[in-house]
């Protein structure tokens, strides 16, 4: 009868041991806020992508255009809302295999595996900053939010995790100009 108490009990503290584990994994790869992945979460999926494709991989980076007024105007718990809410957008538009993570501040990248070709990955690209865009209301009050993207893609076999997000970021960038000259206003509507 002691044996069998002894086997429950380091069972029981075995399980534990192993749910306690995981949850502290999943928090080292898991954006606080947001719930999406973090950059620890990108970097796994991305290795795990480079392993098992045979053809292209992409990485779209992107920020919140005029994000700085959302806090301004109404604080940073409204900011934070804000995120949360872009964060779930781009987890309800990920296909299978896709990872959306949020980096840090207002900054947010996506890994879409296996990508025909360049157009592909733009198209796809696009398909996630439409979406975005639809936020119009945040905790009753309305919104306008967009955010800027820059992909960049490259075979899996040679792709850098690094190079990609900077070529991203310089086409980010490009596209945050752009859409600076074509938004009369991004952020709070009045």
């Amino acid at each position: 009868m002691l044996a069998n108490f002894a086997l429950g009990v380091t069972s029981a503290t075995t399980v534990a041991a192993g749910t306690c584990a995981y949850r502290l994994f999943r928090q080292t790869r898991t954006d606080p806020l947001t719930g999406l992945g973090n950059r620890a979460a990108l970097v796994a999926a991305f290795n795990r992508a480079r392993r098992f494709s045979r053809g292209q991989l992409a990485v779209a980076l992107g920020d919140m255009n005029g994000f700085k007024a959302f806090n301004d105007t109404h604080g940073h718990r409204f900011g934070d809302r804000v995120l949360i809410e872009v964060g779930a957008v781009l987890k309800h538009m990920a296909f299978r295999g896709e990872v959306p993570v949020r980096l840090h501040g207002d900054e947010f990248a996506v890994l879409i595996p296996w990508v025909v070709s360049a157009d592909d990955a733009e198209r796809r690209t696009r398909e996630f900053q439409a979406a975005v865009s639809t936020i119009d209301e945040i905790d009753g009050q309305p919104v306008e939010v967009s955010m800027a993207l820059g992909v960049m893609t490259a075979p899996a076999d040679t792709a850098q995790l690094s190079a990609l997000l900077g070529s991203a970021d310089d086409r980010m960038y490009g596209d945050k100009h752009t859409t600076k000259h074509h938004t009369d206003r991004v952020g709070v509507v009045a």
